[in-house]
């Protein structure tokens, strides 16, 4: 990178700064007295707890609240960003965790959205895909410009976003978890462009729960904490320990280990499992008090796989056995009623009913539960409410708030605790953590690995390699719908299943597992 003001000392004037700023929506404080500053060239990484305020901050900054105390400062001077129009119009981009793309329009439409090339008042389009195209090969990806982008995979679509933003040419870009959708090449393909806009000078505002990533790619690191400004330093002199331990008020919390021995009976068996240009010749099987991880870079159809299993994609042939016996389902009640649990990766479309409340939402997946003679229980559903939310930590004003108003970690501690109420003998959860802070990310593995040991198989699927490593016994990895090893955890590393992952058949003194559909 090239933020010289950093690394060479100079002083350089900041691009964007917050000066005292505090932010309250009616009588709750979010922001108190926040101090922050990008200078050019740099990374300046954000972090916190949910909660702790980052997101305010993105959003003061692109003009989507206003201060209720302190100054913003646009190249020294004081300014008031009124909306996101006038913070591009400052040379101020944002990309927010949640898109924000036209789904029926293709790649090139919105990356330039409002702004098309045109001749005679008629939109350009060889101008148009042209531009689009040069755009994305900044990315190394060839994708088909013509596209809609709702036929695009998610980590694609994340990618015409950034593009989008780049298309403006902002000096100031403002990433809200840009990589939670990307696996671990696209970051690293993602990084190559954020360094190259350094080196023209681009200051870029760098909010995520990954810390690798954080030291990887930052010069300077702040951290926010209720609201409040903790610490700002360099990334070469601080660490990811102290970060978390400031984020949190006290000592790291901590990796969760897998368990490396498991005795239980075989819960679930895949053999042969394949779907017409989807995937082919998928086996392997889970034991009770098992956490498996399956691995795999953009399309490697790792989602189709397991919703293959649940009922939610038809069409594969193979078999499947549960304890034993064949099964077969065309829709997730029946996977549901077999004893099957499936946890989503898209929490907003797919895993939560968002304009519902805490309560309607945990018990979703268990309302039988809670009937009496086809009337529901009010008091089984709180008390089971409530123990799900004190099992998580769920940060929310009560069982009746809407599960929309609560920040990512907490609709995400939602969205597990509602299948985990089922208790069911196989859990298949996509992303586990996408999106939550470390806070929230040593929960859900601590309650996932205390699921285990009393008995539950449990199938992670994740683009968080480092994730699975720590968190599996063993991992499966996925290369465009072929099966490239069952490797024991303990041999594994981010590298190793990277390589994997990218369709290199590696080869050990350990032996792959009888039902792993390939050899190490």
């Amino acid at each position: 990178m090239n933020a010289t003001s950093i690394r060479d000392g100079e002083a350089a004037p900041p691009l964007i700064q917050l000066d005292a700023v505090a932010k309250s929506f009616g009588s709750n404080l979010v922001l108190d007295g926040v101090d922050f500053e990008l200078r050019p060239g740099e990374v300046h990484a954000l972090c916190g707890e949910n909660g702790a305020g980052k997101s305010t901050c993105l959003d003061l900054l692109y003009g989507l609240h206003q201060p209720s105390d302190g100054k913003i400062l646009c190249n020294g001077k004081e300014q008031r960003i009124e909306n996101p129009s006038h913070a591009q119009s400052l040379g101020i981009s944002c990309v927010f965790q949640e898109l924000s793309l036209a789904g029926a329009l293709s790649v090139a439409e919105n990356i330039y959205a409002g702004r098309a090339p045109a001749r005679m008042g008629v939109v350009d389009w060889p101008e148009l895909r042209r531009r689009a195209e040069a755009l994305l090969a900044e990315f190394g990806l060839e994708i088909d410009v013509s596209m809609p982008v709702d036929s695009l995979p998610i980590s694609s679509r994340q990618i015409v976003e950034i593009a989008k933003a780049l298309s403006l040419n902002s000096r100031v870009l403002l990433l809200d978890e840009p990589t939670s959708a990307l696996a671990p090449d696209e970051v690293d393909a993602l990084f190559d462009v954020l360094r190259g806009l350094t080196r023209k000078g681009i200051g870029i505002v760098y909010v995520s729960h990954h810390m690798a990533e954080i030291f990887r790619i930052s010069d300077r690191v702040t951290v926010l904490r209720d609201g409040r400004h903790i610490s700002t330093l360099p990334a070469t002199q601080t660490s990811q320990e102290q970060v978390v331990a400031e984020m949190i008020g006290g000592a790291h919390p901590g990796d969760v280990s897998g368990s490396r021995t498991v005795n239980g009976d075989k819960v679930v068996a895949v053999t042969g499992l394949s779907h017409p240009g989807e995937f082919e010749d998928i086996s392997f099987s889970i034991n009770a008090g098992e956490i498996v991880g399956m691995a795999g870079l953009m399309g490697a159809r790792r989602s189709e796989i397991v919703r293959s299993i649940v009922g939610l994609v038809q069409g594969a042939t193979g078999n499947v056995e549960l304890h034993d016996q064949p099964v077969k389902f065309t829709s997730i009640r029946q996977a549901m009623r077999a004893g099957i649990g499936f946890v989503p990766e898209e929490r907003k479309t797919e895993g939560l009913f968002l304009e519902q409340s805490l309560s309607d939402n945990l018990i979703a997946a268990s309302l039988a539960e809670h009937t009496s003679m086809g009337l529901m229980r009010n008091g089984s559903i709180r008390a089971a409410s409530r123990a799900a939310i004190d099992a998580f930590s769920v940060k929310a004003s009560g069982l009746a708030e809407e599960v929309g108003a609560l920040s990512g970690g907490n609709q995400q501690k939602i969205m597990l605790a509602k299948w985990l109420k089922r208790v069911p003998d196989l859990l298949i959860v996509e992303e586990p953590t996408k999106g939550v802070d470390v806070g929230a990310k040593f929960q859900i593995h601590t309650e996932l690995q205390r699921r285990a040991a009393e008995g539950m198989a449990i199938l992670v699927v994740s683009s968080d390699f480092p994730e699975l490593v720590s968190l599996c016994s063993r991992i499966l990895v996925v290369h465009e719908g072929r099966l490239m090893g069952d490797i024991p955890a303990e041999q594994a590393s981010e590298s190793v299943l990277l390589q994997m992952a990218a369709g290199t058949t590696l080869r050990s003194a350990a032996s792959a597992t009888p039902d792993s559909g390939a050899t190490l």
